[in-house]
């Protein structure tokens, strides 16, 4: 039962506020879920008992690259053709990388990163070979750096601010839902005051 009053914008807003409770957090309910699943497990790394893979290759360089000359002056260039030719011939790919040249060594070293994990190759130019050096996270690991937004795209990261945006929808228009209901008011809000102490006391603790 909803308190009557005599503003007649406060049923409006009730109906507003309903219409936001239930479907702000329906396009991002998955996301939700994943956040607070995989939240739990952050606080608990312990929890898995899994390894990471770790696996070393040397592939035969490309033909083309027998070719390259000036190193100094193009080895970004050859860093980005050599990582479409991993990724077509040794399906290797990365949401972030890194290109360097060691002069000394005459060795191209690419690093690449993404929530599954990690991989640093290195190319000896005078041996043209390539030394692949991967390691591949655990699913619970991956799922872990995805909610952390470690190493993953833009995409993500919109998505992301969607779901944040729809979370802080879905809490408020409750909020308000709650508070214009007279008999779940007092309670409602002593709860919130109560909840509101003691995260404010932990934090306090945490300085």
């Amino acid at each position: 039962m909803t308190t009557h009053v005599s503003n007649p914008l406060i049923p409006r807003i009730t109906s507003l506020m309903r219409i936001l409770h239930i479907y702000s957090a329906m396009p991002v309910l998955l996301l939700m879920l994943f956040f607070a699943i995989t939240g739990v497990f952050l606080n608990h790394p312990d929890w898995d008992k899994t390894q990471s893979k770790k696996q070393k290759t040397t592939v035969t360089a490309p033909t083309w690259l027998n070719n390259v000359e000036s190193w100094d002056d193009n080895f970004q260039q050859q860093g980005l053709l050599l990582l479409q030719w991993l990724d077509a011939n040794h399906d290797i790919r990365a949401t972030k990388f890194s290109i360097e040249w060691d002069d000394y060594d005459r060795l191209l070293i690419i690093a690449l990163d993404s929530p599954a994990g990690n991989t640093v190759i290195e190319v000896v130019v005078d041996d043209q070979a390539i030394i692949i050096d991967q390691r591949q996270l655990s699913l619970l690991a991956m799922l872990n750096n995805v909610h952390r937004a470690k190493h993953t795209n833009g995409l993500w990261l919109y998505l992301s601010d969607l779901s944040a945006v729809a979370m802080v929808l879905f809490c408020l228009s409750g909020f308000w839902l709650v508070a214009i209901n007279r008999l779940q008011r007092q309670p409602a809000i002593a709860w919130f005051s109560g909840g509101s102490v003691f995260f404010i006391f932990v934090i306090y603790l945490m300085h």
